[in-house]
Protein backbone atom coordinates (compact mmCIF):
# COMPACT_ATOMS: atom_id res chain seq x y z
CA UNK A 1 0.00 0.00 0.00
CA UNK A 2 1.23 3.66 -1.01
CA UNK A 3 2.66 5.19 2.02
CA UNK A 4 0.51 8.65 2.12
CA UNK A 5 2.12 11.70 4.37
CA UNK A 6 0.60 15.45 5.22
CA UNK A 7 2.63 17.83 2.57
CA UNK A 8 2.03 20.59 5.78
CA UNK A 9 4.32 18.60 8.34
CA UNK A 10 7.28 17.90 5.93
CA UNK A 11 10.63 18.55 7.25
CA UNK A 12 11.86 20.19 4.31
CA UNK A 13 15.76 20.62 5.83
CA UNK A 14 15.56 16.95 6.70
CA UNK A 15 14.35 15.71 3.52
CA UNK A 16 17.03 17.73 1.60
CA UNK A 17 19.74 16.02 4.04
CA UNK A 18 18.39 12.81 2.88
CA UNK A 19 18.18 13.35 -0.72
CA UNK A 20 21.92 14.34 -0.57
CA UNK A 21 22.46 10.96 1.30
CA UNK A 22 20.94 8.97 -1.52
CA UNK A 23 22.49 10.49 -4.29
CA UNK A 24 25.83 10.00 -2.72
CA UNK A 25 24.69 6.16 -2.60
CA UNK A 26 23.71 5.49 -5.83
CA UNK A 27 24.32 8.55 -7.81
CA UNK A 28 27.70 9.82 -6.55
CA UNK A 29 28.73 12.56 -8.17
CA UNK A 30 25.89 14.39 -7.86
CA UNK A 31 25.80 13.92 -4.72
CA UNK A 32 29.28 15.35 -3.75
CA UNK A 33 28.61 18.51 -6.45
CA UNK A 34 25.77 19.22 -3.78
CA UNK A 35 27.40 18.15 -0.63
CA UNK A 36 29.96 21.33 -1.53
CA UNK A 37 26.30 24.01 -1.81
CA UNK A 38 25.21 26.07 1.49
CA UNK A 39 22.18 25.46 1.54
CA UNK A 40 19.64 28.43 2.13
CA UNK A 41 15.94 27.87 2.63
CA UNK A 42 13.17 30.11 2.87
CA UNK A 43 9.59 29.76 2.77
CA UNK A 44 7.63 32.00 0.23
CA UNK A 45 8.98 33.52 -2.96
CA UNK A 46 12.71 35.43 -2.21
CA UNK A 47 15.09 37.15 -4.96
CA UNK A 48 12.18 36.36 -7.42
CA UNK A 49 12.60 32.52 -6.67
CA UNK A 50 9.61 30.28 -6.07
CA UNK A 51 11.22 26.81 -6.80
CA UNK A 52 14.62 25.80 -5.86
CA UNK A 53 17.85 26.91 -8.04
CA UNK A 54 21.70 27.28 -8.03
CA UNK A 55 23.65 30.42 -8.13
CA UNK A 56 24.27 33.63 -6.32
CA UNK A 57 22.98 36.95 -5.07
CA UNK A 58 24.93 40.25 -6.25
CA UNK A 59 26.25 40.81 -3.33
CA UNK A 60 27.28 37.33 -2.46
CA UNK A 61 31.00 35.45 -3.45
CA UNK A 62 29.50 31.80 -3.59
CA UNK A 63 27.10 30.05 -5.57
CA UNK A 64 24.56 27.80 -3.50
CA UNK A 65 21.90 25.96 -3.09
CA UNK A 66 18.32 28.20 -2.25
CA UNK A 67 15.51 26.06 -1.47
CA UNK A 68 11.82 27.33 -1.15
CA UNK A 69 10.57 25.34 1.35
CA UNK A 70 6.58 25.37 -0.05
CA UNK A 71 7.78 24.59 -3.47
CA UNK A 72 9.51 21.73 -1.97
CA UNK A 73 6.14 20.43 0.06
CA UNK A 74 4.21 20.94 -2.55
CA UNK A 75 6.08 18.14 -4.72
CA UNK A 76 3.98 15.65 -2.51
CA UNK A 77 0.60 17.82 -2.77
CA UNK A 78 1.39 17.56 -6.14
CA UNK A 79 0.93 13.52 -6.30
CA UNK A 80 -1.74 13.51 -3.49
CA UNK A 81 0.62 12.96 -0.66
CA UNK A 82 2.02 9.85 -2.18
CA UNK A 83 5.42 9.49 -0.77
CA UNK A 84 7.02 7.46 -2.61
CA UNK A 85 6.54 10.18 -5.94
CA UNK A 86 6.84 13.31 -3.97
CA UNK A 87 10.77 11.58 -3.08
CA UNK A 88 11.28 10.61 -6.57
CA UNK A 89 10.31 14.08 -7.64
CA UNK A 90 12.33 15.68 -5.16
CA UNK A 91 15.67 13.58 -5.85
CA UNK A 92 15.14 14.66 -9.52
CA UNK A 93 14.81 18.23 -8.74
CA UNK A 94 18.18 17.79 -7.16
CA UNK A 95 19.82 16.18 -9.83
CA UNK A 96 18.06 19.03 -12.15
CA UNK A 97 19.79 21.80 -10.55
CA UNK A 98 23.13 19.76 -10.14
CA UNK A 99 23.43 19.22 -13.96
CA UNK A 100 23.11 23.04 -14.45
CA UNK A 101 26.27 23.39 -12.85
CA UNK A 102 28.02 20.22 -14.82
CA UNK A 103 26.90 21.58 -18.52
CA UNK A 104 28.11 25.07 -17.33
CA UNK A 105 24.60 26.86 -18.12
CA UNK A 106 25.27 29.30 -15.12
CA UNK A 107 27.69 31.56 -17.29
CA UNK A 108 25.62 31.13 -21.04
CA UNK A 109 24.04 34.23 -22.45
CA UNK A 110 20.86 34.62 -24.41
CA UNK A 111 19.08 36.99 -26.56
CA UNK A 112 16.02 35.94 -25.67
CA UNK A 113 15.58 34.54 -22.12
CA UNK A 114 12.65 32.45 -22.00
CA UNK A 115 13.78 30.51 -25.32
CA UNK A 116 17.37 30.15 -23.73
CA UNK A 117 15.91 28.61 -19.94
CA UNK A 118 13.40 26.88 -21.88
CA UNK A 119 16.72 25.17 -24.07
CA UNK A 120 18.91 24.73 -20.97
CA UNK A 121 16.10 22.75 -18.88
CA UNK A 122 16.10 20.41 -22.04
CA UNK A 123 19.52 19.60 -22.32
CA UNK A 124 19.16 18.45 -18.31
CA UNK A 125 16.29 16.89 -18.39
CA UNK A 126 17.47 14.86 -20.96
CA UNK A 127 19.64 13.30 -18.74
CA UNK A 128 16.62 12.31 -16.07
CA UNK A 129 14.22 9.62 -15.65
CA UNK A 130 10.93 11.46 -16.92
CA UNK A 131 9.10 9.85 -14.02
CA UNK A 132 11.19 11.32 -11.35
CA UNK A 133 10.11 15.33 -12.09
CA UNK A 134 7.18 17.02 -11.88
CA UNK A 135 4.52 17.22 -14.63
CA UNK A 136 5.62 20.21 -15.43
CA UNK A 137 9.03 19.44 -16.57
CA UNK A 138 10.18 19.94 -20.30
CA UNK A 139 11.48 17.76 -22.42
CA UNK A 140 13.46 17.21 -25.92
CA UNK A 141 9.98 14.93 -27.18
CA UNK A 142 7.69 17.97 -25.88
CA UNK A 143 8.54 19.52 -29.04
CA UNK A 144 9.16 16.70 -31.64
CA UNK A 145 13.18 16.98 -30.30
CA UNK A 146 15.72 14.48 -30.17
CA UNK A 147 17.66 14.51 -26.63
CA UNK A 148 21.59 15.18 -25.63
CA UNK A 149 21.55 17.87 -27.78
CA UNK A 150 23.36 21.21 -26.95
CA UNK A 151 21.88 24.28 -25.26
CA UNK A 152 21.98 26.46 -28.45
CA UNK A 153 20.79 23.49 -30.34
CA UNK A 154 17.80 23.47 -29.10
CA UNK A 155 17.68 27.14 -28.45
CA UNK A 156 18.01 28.02 -32.39
CA UNK A 157 15.40 24.76 -33.06
CA UNK A 158 12.58 26.66 -31.10
CA UNK A 159 12.58 29.73 -32.50
CA UNK A 160 10.20 28.70 -35.06
CA UNK A 161 8.58 25.23 -33.09
CA UNK A 162 4.66 25.10 -33.00
CA UNK A 163 4.73 24.22 -29.79
CA UNK A 164 6.78 26.36 -28.30
CA UNK A 165 4.87 29.44 -29.51
CA UNK A 166 1.54 27.81 -28.55
CA UNK A 167 2.76 27.77 -25.10
CA UNK A 168 4.03 31.45 -25.14
CA UNK A 169 0.20 32.24 -26.59
CA UNK A 170 -1.06 29.58 -23.80
CA UNK A 171 0.89 31.41 -20.63
CA UNK A 172 2.42 28.67 -20.05
CA UNK A 173 5.71 29.81 -18.98
CA UNK A 174 4.03 32.44 -16.71
CA UNK A 175 4.15 36.02 -16.98
CA UNK A 176 5.73 36.03 -19.97
CA UNK A 177 4.72 39.33 -21.66
CA UNK A 178 6.75 38.88 -24.64
CA UNK A 179 9.16 36.22 -25.81
CA UNK A 180 12.27 37.68 -23.74
CA UNK A 181 10.73 38.01 -20.75
CA UNK A 182 11.79 35.89 -18.14
CA UNK A 183 8.12 34.77 -16.46
CA UNK A 184 7.77 33.23 -13.22
CA UNK A 185 8.63 29.44 -15.09
CA UNK A 186 12.14 29.87 -14.72
CA UNK A 187 12.71 31.95 -11.73
CA UNK A 188 15.55 29.97 -10.39
CA UNK A 189 17.19 30.83 -13.62
CA UNK A 190 17.49 34.61 -12.06
CA UNK A 191 19.98 33.89 -9.65
CA UNK A 192 22.73 33.06 -12.89
CA UNK A 193 22.40 36.53 -14.29
CA UNK A 194 25.32 37.97 -11.80
CA UNK A 195 27.66 35.25 -12.37
CA UNK A 196 27.71 35.78 -16.82
CA UNK A 197 30.26 38.25 -16.69
CA UNK A 198 32.33 36.75 -13.35
CA UNK A 199 35.21 35.02 -14.94
CA UNK A 200 36.43 33.85 -10.95
CA UNK A 201 32.60 32.27 -10.69
CA UNK A 202 32.88 30.11 -14.16
CA UNK A 203 35.93 28.82 -12.62
CA UNK A 204 34.66 27.87 -9.32
CA UNK A 205 31.91 25.82 -11.09
CA UNK A 206 34.50 24.08 -12.59
CA UNK A 207 36.48 23.57 -9.51
CA UNK A 208 33.24 22.46 -7.54
CA UNK A 209 33.31 19.99 -10.96
CA UNK A 210 36.41 18.55 -9.80
CA UNK A 211 36.54 18.17 -6.26
CA UNK A 212 33.23 16.52 -6.66
CA UNK A 213 34.85 14.07 -9.52
CA UNK A 214 38.46 13.82 -7.23
CA UNK A 215 36.15 12.46 -4.29
CA UNK A 216 34.36 9.80 -6.40
CA UNK A 217 37.87 8.55 -7.87
CA UNK A 218 36.05 7.74 -10.71
CA UNK A 219 33.32 5.79 -9.77
CA UNK A 220 30.66 8.20 -10.62
CA UNK A 221 27.50 5.97 -9.48
CA UNK A 222 24.48 5.29 -11.61
CA UNK A 223 24.61 8.03 -14.14
CA UNK A 224 24.24 8.89 -17.64
CA UNK A 225 27.50 8.16 -19.93
CA UNK A 226 26.73 11.18 -22.01
CA UNK A 227 27.39 13.26 -18.41
CA UNK A 228 30.71 11.27 -17.37
CA UNK A 229 31.22 12.43 -21.47
CA UNK A 230 30.68 15.98 -20.23
CA UNK A 231 32.99 16.01 -16.86
CA UNK A 232 35.80 14.39 -18.90
CA UNK A 233 36.22 16.93 -21.54
CA UNK A 234 35.61 19.86 -19.34
CA UNK A 235 38.39 18.85 -16.92
CA UNK A 236 40.62 17.89 -19.62
CA UNK A 237 40.29 21.07 -21.75
CA UNK A 238 42.09 23.79 -20.62
CA UNK A 239 40.62 26.92 -20.47
CA UNK A 240 40.77 29.63 -23.58
CA UNK A 241 43.10 32.43 -23.47
CA UNK A 242 40.28 34.44 -26.11
CA UNK A 243 36.82 34.58 -24.07
CA UNK A 244 34.97 33.57 -27.24
CA UNK A 245 31.52 34.34 -26.08
CA UNK A 246 32.07 37.74 -26.34
CA UNK A 247 35.04 37.92 -28.70
CA UNK A 248 32.38 36.54 -31.47
CA UNK A 249 29.50 38.99 -30.53
CA UNK A 250 31.74 42.06 -30.59
CA UNK A 251 33.43 40.77 -33.72
CA UNK A 252 29.92 40.02 -35.83
CA UNK A 253 29.15 43.72 -34.63
CA UNK A 254 32.11 45.10 -35.94
CA UNK A 255 32.04 43.01 -39.28
CA UNK A 256 29.09 45.01 -40.38
CA UNK A 257 31.33 47.30 -42.30
CA UNK A 258 32.38 44.52 -44.95
CA UNK A 259 30.79 43.95 -48.47
CA UNK A 260 29.36 40.34 -47.28
CA UNK A 261 25.75 39.84 -48.45
CA UNK A 262 24.07 40.33 -44.96
CA UNK A 263 20.41 41.31 -44.50
CA UNK A 264 19.18 44.71 -42.56
CA UNK A 265 15.90 43.09 -42.00
CA UNK A 266 17.00 40.43 -39.17
CA UNK A 267 18.75 41.13 -36.12
CA UNK A 268 21.09 38.20 -35.08
CA UNK A 269 19.01 36.86 -31.96
CA UNK A 270 22.48 35.17 -30.87
CA UNK A 271 24.61 38.31 -31.12
CA UNK A 272 22.14 40.79 -30.15
CA UNK A 273 23.24 43.42 -33.62
CA UNK A 274 22.01 44.00 -36.75
CA UNK A 275 22.31 42.93 -39.13
CA UNK A 276 22.10 39.47 -38.76
CA UNK A 277 23.95 36.62 -40.83
CA UNK A 278 22.44 34.93 -43.41
CA UNK A 279 21.35 31.60 -41.36
CA UNK A 280 19.48 33.06 -38.12
CA UNK A 281 21.64 32.30 -34.70
CA UNK A 282 24.12 29.88 -36.19
CA UNK A 283 27.47 31.51 -37.18
CA UNK A 284 29.06 29.37 -39.94
CA UNK A 285 32.91 30.22 -39.40
CA UNK A 286 36.27 29.34 -41.68
CA UNK A 287 39.17 28.75 -39.73
CA UNK A 288 41.87 28.84 -41.40
CA UNK A 289 44.66 27.40 -39.88
CA UNK A 290 48.77 28.27 -40.84
CA UNK A 291 50.26 24.83 -41.17
CA UNK A 292 53.86 26.13 -42.46
CA UNK A 293 56.88 24.57 -40.79
CA UNK A 294 57.35 27.27 -38.66
CA UNK A 295 53.86 26.39 -36.52
CA UNK A 296 55.25 23.62 -34.60
CA UNK A 297 53.36 20.98 -32.28
CA UNK A 298 52.89 23.30 -29.05
CA UNK A 299 51.44 25.89 -31.30
CA UNK A 300 49.03 23.47 -32.66
CA UNK A 301 47.63 22.59 -29.97
CA UNK A 302 47.17 26.17 -28.63
CA UNK A 303 45.43 26.66 -31.92
CA UNK A 304 43.13 23.89 -31.58
CA UNK A 305 42.14 24.46 -27.54
CA UNK A 306 40.87 28.00 -28.94
CA UNK A 307 39.25 26.38 -31.94
CA UNK A 308 37.42 23.75 -29.06
CA UNK A 309 36.20 26.54 -27.41
CA UNK A 310 34.95 28.92 -30.59
CA UNK A 311 32.48 25.44 -31.46
CA UNK A 312 31.16 25.37 -27.41
CA UNK A 313 29.50 28.29 -28.34
CA UNK A 314 27.65 26.53 -30.63
CA UNK A 315 29.79 27.84 -33.96
CA UNK A 316 29.65 25.91 -37.47
CA UNK A 317 33.26 25.73 -38.10
CA UNK A 318 34.55 23.99 -41.11
CA UNK A 319 38.66 24.05 -40.88
CA UNK A 320 41.26 24.62 -43.87
CA UNK A 321 44.58 23.76 -43.50
CA UNK A 322 47.00 25.67 -45.42
CA UNK A 323 50.90 26.39 -45.86
CA UNK A 324 51.26 27.62 -49.79
CA UNK A 325 48.56 26.34 -50.50
CA UNK A 326 44.96 24.07 -48.82
CA UNK A 327 45.96 20.71 -47.55
CA UNK A 328 43.32 19.77 -46.32
CA UNK A 329 39.12 20.78 -45.08
CA UNK A 330 36.86 19.58 -42.93
CA UNK A 331 34.08 19.83 -40.64
CA UNK A 332 35.05 20.62 -37.16
CA UNK A 333 33.39 18.41 -34.67
CA UNK A 334 35.15 18.92 -31.19
CA UNK A 335 38.01 16.72 -31.56
CA UNK A 336 41.42 17.84 -33.12
CA UNK A 337 43.36 14.16 -34.12
CA UNK A 338 47.21 15.76 -33.96
CA UNK A 339 47.62 15.05 -37.39
CA UNK A 340 47.71 18.14 -39.57
CA UNK A 341 48.99 18.48 -43.40
CA UNK A 342 51.19 20.99 -44.71
CA UNK A 343 54.81 22.07 -43.47
CA UNK A 344 55.79 23.60 -46.15
CA UNK A 345 56.17 27.23 -46.77
CA UNK A 346 54.00 29.74 -45.80
CA UNK A 347 50.72 31.79 -47.65
CA UNK A 348 47.59 33.03 -46.47
CA UNK A 349 46.34 34.30 -49.66
CA UNK A 350 44.85 30.53 -50.77
CA UNK A 351 42.03 30.17 -47.83
CA UNK A 352 41.36 34.10 -48.00
CA UNK A 353 40.51 33.20 -52.17
CA UNK A 354 38.46 30.20 -51.11
CA UNK A 355 36.21 31.04 -48.54
CA UNK A 356 35.31 34.62 -49.60
CA UNK A 357 31.80 35.27 -49.87
CA UNK A 358 31.01 32.15 -48.60
CA UNK A 359 31.42 31.98 -44.79
CA UNK A 360 29.66 34.99 -42.40
CA UNK A 361 33.56 35.47 -41.13
CA UNK A 362 37.21 33.98 -41.31
CA UNK A 363 39.27 33.41 -37.81
CA UNK A 364 43.05 32.71 -38.84
CA UNK A 365 45.42 31.01 -36.78
CA UNK A 366 49.38 31.88 -37.73
CA UNK A 367 52.23 33.29 -36.80
CA UNK A 368 52.06 35.76 -39.59
CA UNK A 369 55.24 35.01 -41.14
CA UNK A 370 54.09 35.32 -45.07
CA UNK A 371 54.66 36.99 -47.83
CA UNK A 372 52.69 40.46 -47.56
CA UNK A 373 48.90 40.36 -48.93
CA UNK A 374 48.01 43.93 -51.42
CA UNK A 375 44.64 42.79 -52.27
CA UNK A 376 41.69 43.29 -49.51
CA UNK A 377 39.09 40.20 -49.49
CA UNK A 378 35.64 40.45 -48.80
CA UNK A 379 35.18 38.27 -45.84
CA UNK A 380 35.60 39.82 -41.99
CA UNK A 381 38.90 38.07 -40.66
CA UNK A 382 39.57 37.81 -37.35
CA UNK A 383 43.42 36.97 -36.85
CA UNK A 384 44.70 35.20 -34.05
CA UNK A 385 48.41 35.12 -33.76
CA UNK A 386 51.17 34.00 -31.78
CA UNK A 387 54.29 36.34 -33.23
CA UNK A 388 56.63 38.31 -32.63
CA UNK A 389 55.84 41.17 -35.37
CA UNK A 390 54.66 44.13 -34.99
CA UNK A 391 51.37 45.72 -36.68
CA UNK A 392 53.66 47.64 -39.17
CA UNK A 393 55.23 44.54 -40.27
CA UNK A 394 51.93 42.42 -40.51
CA UNK A 395 51.48 40.86 -44.18
CA UNK A 396 47.70 41.69 -44.59
CA UNK A 397 47.02 45.37 -43.19
CA UNK A 398 42.68 44.56 -42.88
CA UNK A 399 40.56 42.38 -40.55
CA UNK A 400 40.75 42.07 -36.53
CA UNK A 401 44.17 41.08 -34.88
CA UNK A 402 44.19 39.22 -31.24
CA UNK A 403 47.68 38.43 -29.69
CA UNK A 404 48.34 35.44 -27.38
CA UNK A 405 51.15 36.59 -25.90
CA UNK A 406 52.00 34.47 -22.08
CA UNK A 407 48.56 32.70 -22.02
CA UNK A 408 46.75 36.05 -22.22
CA UNK A 409 44.85 37.79 -24.99
CA UNK A 410 46.31 40.73 -26.44
CA UNK A 411 43.60 43.11 -29.13
CA UNK A 412 45.72 44.84 -31.50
Amino acid sequence: MTKKIDPSKINVEQQIVMGIIELIRHKIFYGHILQQLTKIYFDDKSNGIETMGVGKNPDEMFIKLYICKNFVKKLWEDVDGDDENGWQHLLGILEHETLHIVFQHLSLTFSDKLRGNVAVDLVVNSCINKSNLPQSALFPETYGFEANKSAYWYYNNLKDNKKFQDQIRQGVFGNCSDSGSLGDFFGSHKLWSDIKNDPLLNEMCKDIIRKAKDLCNREYGNIPGTIVSQIDNLLNKKKSVIPWNKALRMFVANSTESNLDYTMKRISKRFGIRPGTKKEDVLELAVGIDTSGSINDELLNIFFNEIYWIWKNDVNITIYEADTKIQNKYKYKGKFTGKIHGRGGTNLEPILKETEKKYDALVYFTDFYAPRINKKYNIPILWILKTELNKSEFPYKWGKHIKIENNSAVSS
